[in-house]
């Protein structure tokens, strides 16, 4: 009972990350003070994930789960919410229950009450109710991130209470905040474009817009060592100050121009002003650079955001294959995060700034921009190459050629003259993209690769599985490929269509209808999409190198593609493939019908295509490319 009424079922759910030391703390107090409630726990993969491992025979009444990557808090609680209906309490594992939460949990029961926090005691000096902050804006961040928040409370600079607060109009802290599951399934969970830190903060915003309430409890129930699985190690702590940035960024609304953009440029400022700042800026590089192997240059990679496609993808592979031959890389995100962010190993420094902020930090001043095509990534570089004037640039392309005129536009195809080479993803890419204008004297091939992976073969059989998977955009042309089936009528075969995008209800209206037609939404990845089907189809009007085609190259799946782009150098001109010239549902429906009679003729196709991709389209043959471009530009 609390206050009279029957206490709701509570489950407790801690996200767990490296220090198996804090998290047994952590459950030793939630089995003293909530006996009886359910506890789950998620672990996070790390260096420490072994001896977490080691604790579950130490507490089997704990519902554990272990992740194979770190796949960040918000998806992490997202993941362990969707395994209860219960009231939640979300515990920090460096959070130590030193009380029962009673008040905490009454006010949890009040109406439209949709979080709730005790007060916090830790080392950071000041009231243990500063963990309530007030309504978040620009110039309240940046005045808590120069750490004279508290000296101002109260006024309208900082984000601190004058005094204790019952109703809080801004966030609570996320160490040990209750949840209500009404509010969460009302409001939906975390926003995982949060990879670490802020989620908290956002969703309790929606809630407060929502007509929900948060309270601070009068009972300091929780103590916390802040930092404390990131603490001794300073680049697991800079890791940690970058994510924090980028979500209070998020938090404010990131855009080219917009609060959060504000608020990174004033954090520059800081970082290059106040002493505190450059200290800890001169540690961190000096702790990058010790890692870093002597006569490598640092390696900063940038992408809009790490969407699932296909060139934000090949950057998180680039990315870490770098990192692990010994190279400094860091990734700039220039717009957003995004559901990549997890793939990312942990030894590549991800960082968040607007294109016209190229202020990284870099261990050494030997460095190599490697950028997309794009007008952001382009303004970033040309801002770089004049606040380092001994760095080289790579415009690395990804976009397909245009058919009959320029790619790019007069002002970025100048800017990309400027670069030190221009990166191409195959001779017939290049040759495309050149052709109705001049872009650089210094050019170097390199297609995308992925990981290897296990061939799994190819076996005809009936119906024909046919399938997409990608960004359910208009020139994707799914549409085409279900107009050229319905010609097919008479063949036994299924069509799986995996992905969204911003066209995918208008495609859907575009398509006959069929029942033989699956639309099945987003997709984790290409091992989700290929259980369904058994032969890929690319029916595209305009590709520049379809990484899904690499991808099922690698797996044995056979490929029947429109000979668009890089696609024909892909399929050896046809020897590891099915190319269809014309880009029309007669042409789909000429080629597609003596695979869908006779299945068997995709056996050798299949064979030759998984051979191609195990010998040319590797994620070590395109890191050795670029590694001979970088070599070449120093």
């Amino acid at each position: 009972m609390i206050d009279g009424q029957a206490a709701r079922p509570l489950s407790v759910l801690v996200v767990s990350y490296r220090r198996a030391d804090l998290l047994r703390r952590c459950l030793d107090s939630v089995h003293k003070h909530l006996s009886g409630c359910r506890v789950l726990v998620w672990d996070n993969l790390s260096e420490g994930s072994p001896a977490v491992r080691e604790l579950q025979s130490e507490y089997p009444g704990v519902e554990w789960v272990f992740s194979d990557s770190n796949v960040g808090y918000a998806a992490a609680i997202n993941g362990l919410a969707a395994r209860t209906e219960d009231d939640m309490l979300l515990l920090n594992p460096d959070a130590e229950l030193t009380g029962p939460l009673a008040k905490s949990r009454a006010a949890l029961q009040q109406p439209r009450v949709a979080a709730v926090s005790p007060k916090v005691q830790d080392d950071a000096g000041g009231p243990d109710w500063d963990v309530a902050r007030r309504k978040q804006t620009v110039l309240r961040s940046l005045v808590s991130h120069s750490g004279y928040g508290k000296r101002l409370r109260g006024k309208a600079l900082s984000d601190y209470y004058p005094q204790q607060p019952g109703a809080v109009d801004g966030y609570l802290s996320g160490c040990c905040l209750l949840i209500s599951r009404s509010a969460w399934n009302e409001l939906g969970g975390f926003d995982q474009k949060f990879f670490l830190y802020g989620e908290e903060s956002e969703w309790q915003r929606r809630a407060h817009s929502n007509g929900w309430r948060l309270i601070l409890a009068d009972e300091a129930d929780v103590r916390h060592a802040a930092g404390g699985t990131m603490a001794g190690d300073p680049l697991a702590e800079r890791r940690a100050r970058d994510l924090l940035r980028a979500g209070q960024a998020e938090m404010l609304g990131m855009s080219n121009y917009g609060p959060g953009a504000i608020f990174t440029a004033g954090l520059n400022v800081l970082d290059r002003v106040q002493r505190s700042h450059r200290q800890d800026r001169s540690r961190e590089k000096a702790a990058a650079k010790a890692r870093a192997v002597p006569g490598k240059p640092s390696i900063l990679l940038t992408s809009n955001e790490l969407c699932q496609g296909g060139a934000e993808r090949q950057r998180v592979l680039l990315a870490n294959e770098l990192s692990r031959r010994g190279y400094p890389v860091t990734l700039a995100c220039l717009q957003h995060f995004g559901p990549l962010t997890p793939e990312l190993d942990p030894s590549v420094r991800l960082v968040l700034t607007p294109w016209w902020q190229p202020l990284v930090d870099l261990p050494t001043n030997d460095a190599v921009l490697i950028t997309g095509v794009t007008n952001t990534e382009a303004g970033f570089a040309a801002g770089w190459k004049a606040l380092n004037r001994h760095g080289k640039w790579l415009a690395a392309t990804h976009e397909p050629a245009e058919a009959g005129k320029p790619t790019y536009g007069d002002k970025l195809a100048k800017v990309i003259s400027r670069s030190d080479g221009v990166i191409a993803l195959s001779p017939r890419h290049w040759d495309a993209i050149t052709r109705h204008q001049h872009l650089n004297q210094n050019h170097f091939i390199a297609p995308n690769g992925v990981p290897k992976q296990q061939d799994r073969g190819f076996t005809p059989k009936k119906p024909v599985r046919l399938g997409m998977l990608c960004r359910m955009v208009e020139h994707k042309n799914p549409h085409l490929l279900i107009e050229a089936l319905d010609e097919l009528k008479d063949l036994d075969w299924t069509l799986d269509l995996h992905g969204d995008g911003p066209d995918r209800v208008k495609l859907q209206a575009m398509a006959p209808e069929n029942d033989r037609v699956r639309w099945h939404g987003a997709s984790p990845g290409p091992d989700h999409a290929f259980q369904t089907f058994d032969v890929l189809c690319v029916p595209s009007r305009a590709e520049a190198f379809p990484l899904v085609i690499v991808e099922a190259m690698a797996r044995g799946l056979p490929v029947v593609s429109s000979a668009v782009g890089s696609v024909p150098d892909l399929l050896d001109n046809g020897s590891a493939g099915v190319l269809v010239e014309t880009v029309t549902a007669a042409a789909w429906a000429t080629a597609l019908r003596p695979i869908i009679e006779e299945p068997a003729r995709l056996t050798p196709l299949a064979a030759a295509g998984a051979r191609r991709a195990a010998e040319l389209y590797t994620v070590d043959a395109m890191t050795d490319a670029y590694e001979t471009a970088i070599a070449a530009v120093r």
